[in-house]
């Protein structure tokens, strides 16, 4: 599994020298334009053949940030600035109305106090009549940086090679996730909860409650679902916070039990939201799973890759197909709804979709709603819950109407749809509010479907984080 430091395009030896030459030129040129100023540099300092990503981008403009609230703090005139977004990493430049030495120890506090300058360097440059002046921790009787991993002198750790690049970049990994967990945190917890929004106000929807309607349920609206929207956040904050300090020694699959509580400290708030209506089990269970991954994952590479959430996944529920094991010995009487379609048909609704990964989801339907490139994002929503509607076995849909082969009904009505050119044309449009009418007579309701439309949004909102 790669880190969030080995993710990007390699530069060389080449680049690296011809960008030192180029660097040293503008701030040449800055200083000649600013004679009786002081420059401010700040670059990357990342070891290895990568020099940028959205992670150390992400880093530098934290930096730059905090640059700029100290010159404020300090009543620093900033007489002039520039960024440079490079292969070789992005570069900062700060022409300030200030001393060299004064700078320099700003600088330095700065170095001192922000928990990721390990990963930057910070240069003070003033103009001479010998050129360029660069001034230096030792010419201010400073001692030298130490290194982040052993807190030995960093220019000594570098020199001898002590440390592999593998070792350095784990250690880049922990100090990165550190810094950036609590925002990271609130930024997952709030797609998942921008997820569940986005689901609800979805209009018209089959059987759904929805902006306009509370389609076969008449103990909802929705109201109802944003109330309990609300309550859910700070759970899915809670899921994540779980997968990110799981001791990554334990096996993964010892994690699910590990967020059982939570999950029910979540419903038993939903219920209170809601006066004890159900309006995002299913959801609370498969968000959950996945907040879980997302802090397990991140807690390891620094970043979300797919492939590496829905493996995380599928170890975490490795066993919830146990949870069949033995049924066919129960008496009839005894059966569930799903242990049943289980032995006549061999349905495993939400447990076989969550112990594979949510591969409808992580391999289907999120790369369906990311690819279509016309209509808006409530078109887009429809369409994409008739493709799920189209590929899955929802079980809800199947206990409203009594009778399994509503599912191929239901695939055919959405294969149908879909081929007229879904609801972005005035064909599919019709076919879609026909089956709206369908399912409203008949009370018919797809909310597995639905939990599943809430997952790829959820993805779709990640996938967009920056």
């Amino acid at each position: 599994m790669k880190n969030v430091f080995e993710e990007g395009h390699e530069i060389t030896l080449m680049d690296a020298l011809d960008n030192r030459e180029n660097r040293v030129s503008l701030q040449k040129e800055l200083l000649e334009r600013y004679p009786t100023n002081t420059l401010i540099s700040l670059k990357m300092n990342i070891p290895g053949p990568i020099k940028t990503n959205n992670a150390i981008r992400k880093v530098f403009h934290s930096a730059s940030s905090i640059l700029q609230q100290y010159l404020v703090k300090n009543d620093v005139i900033l007489l002039a600035d520039t960024n440079r977004d490079l292969p070789t990493g992005p570069e900062g430049y700060f022409i300030v109305d200030m001393n060299d030495v004064e700078a320099k120890a700003l600088c330095i506090k700065l170095e001192d106090d922000f928990l990721l300058s390990s990963m930057v360097d910070l240069d003070v440059y003033t103009l001479t009549d010998d050129g360029i002046q660069d001034i230096s921790r030792q010419s201010l009787n400073i001692p030298p940086r130490k290194c982040f991993v052993c807190q030995n002198e960093a220019k000594a750790c570098a020199r001898s090679k002590q440390h592999t690049l593998k070792e350095i970049q784990q250690k880049l990994v922990t100090l990165y996730t550190d810094y950036y967990f609590s925002e990271i945190k609130q930024s997952v917890a709030q797609c998942a909860q921008k997820a569940l929004l986005y689901e609800v106000t979805c209009t018209p929807k089959p059987g759904l409650v929805d902006a306009m309607d509370s389609g076969s349920h008449d103990d909802m609206t929705i109201y109802t679902f944003i109330n309990s929207s609300c309550v859910l956040t700070p759970f899915f904050a809670s899921f994540f916070e779980e997968g990110y300090h799981y001791p990554k020694e334990k096996p993964s699959n010892e994690l699910f039990t590990k967020i059982r509580p939570i999950g029910i400290e979540a419903e038993k708030s939903m219920n209170e939201a809601t006066q004890q209506v159900n309006t995002h089990k299913g959801a609370i269970f498969s968000l959950g799973v996945l907040m879980t991954a997302l802090g397990y994952a991140f807690a390891q590479s620094g970043y979300f890759d797919l492939k590496h959430i829905q493996d995380i996944i599928k170890d975490m529920l490795c066993h919830l197909m146990d949870d069949f094991d033995g049924v066919e010995n129960k008496r009839s009487e005894d059966l569930t709804i799903g242990e049943r379609l289980f032995l006549d048909y061999g349905i495993s609704g939400i447990r076989g979709e969550a112990s594979s990964g949510y591969s409808i989801v992580f391999n289907h339907s999120l790369p369906y709603l990311v690819n279509q490139t016309t209509g808006d994002i409530n078109d887009r929503m429809i369409d994409t819950l008739l493709f799920l509607l189209k590929h899955s076995k929802d079980t809800n849909l199947i206990k409203r109407a009594g009778t399994v082969e509503i599912l191929d009904e239901a695939r055919q009505s959405a294969t149908d749809i879909l081929a007229a050119g879904g609801v972005k044309s005035n064909l599919g449009r019709q076919l879609y509010l026909d089956m709206i009418c369908e399912y409203k007579e008949r009370n018919l309701s797809i909310g597995g479907t639905a939990d599943l439309l809430i997952m790829t949004l959820c993805l779709y909102f990640i996938e967009q984080l920056p």
